[in-house]
């Protein structure tokens, strides 16, 4: 009997020809492609994991996800790597994980699903991989190739803000400006961002952040 592993395993294998062929290599079930040094497109392939013993699924909460899979992409800049690890002197990987990702979306968004879309990992492989495939060098790469270097993430910002991106924090967008040293732009982007935070703990980092960058903000509350 076919596991789901396995099942994984060959779906990610018969997809791998097609995501080589658009300039991605590959490490187990994710993918990365850099079109600009410092900038790292990923794609990354995700099985539902077991619950665990005894717990029932609740759904929206905790869904029995064992058996499924969805895809990932991201990009990751290595000016926010570095913010991020400023105090431990980690180095931008040779290989990015669509969890160190800046930017990030799943396949389910791109194709229009209004919820988290999860697929079966049937032992009938060979269609599921072709349809993942055509979506994700259609819709996938449609979506990741404006955002694979700097001046397109910052042209995505510019015309629908974080959100468009998506990205949760205007830090990695200050990180690529001061990188092109438009340091001006950099901290007007730092100080409209750092005014409209009402998280407390987050005000603070970010406070802290502008030290580090030497740009001078008023204390958080």
């Amino acid at each position: 009997m076919t596991t789901p592993a396995e099942t994984m395993a060959a779906i990610v294998k018969a997809i791998h020809p097609r995501l080589k062929d658009a300039g991605f290599r590959k490490r187990r079930h994710s993918f990365n492609r850099s079109v600009e040094s410092g900038v790292v497109q990923v794609i990354s392939f995700q099985m539902g994991q077991k619950l665990p013993p005894g717990a029932q699924p609740i759904p929206r909460l905790r869904p029995d996800l064992y058996g499924l899979f969805t895809v990932n992409f991201g990009v990751a800049v290595e000016e926010a790597w570095l913010l991020r690890r400023r105090r431990h002197e980690v180095p931008f990987p040779d290989f990015v994980n669509d969890y160190d990702c800046d930017i990030r979306e799943r396949l389910g968004q791109l194709l229009g699903q209004e919820t988290d879309t999860w697929w079966e990992l049937s032992p009938d492989d060979r269609e599921l991989a072709h349809q993942i495939g055509n979506a994700l060098l259609e819709q996938g790469a449609g979506w990741l190739d404006p955002r694979g270097t700097r001046a397109g993430i910052l042209r995505t910002w510019t015309e629908g803000g974080l959100a468009a991106l998506p990205m949760p924090t205007a830090l990695p967008i200050v990180m690529i400006l001061r990188h092109l040293d438009r340091h001006a732009e950099a901290e007007q982007a730092l100080r409209s961002y750092y005014g409209g935070i009402t998280l407390a703990p987050h005000k603070r980092y970010v406070h802290e952040v502008a030290n580090d960058l030497g740009i001078d903000l008023p204390s958080p509350a």
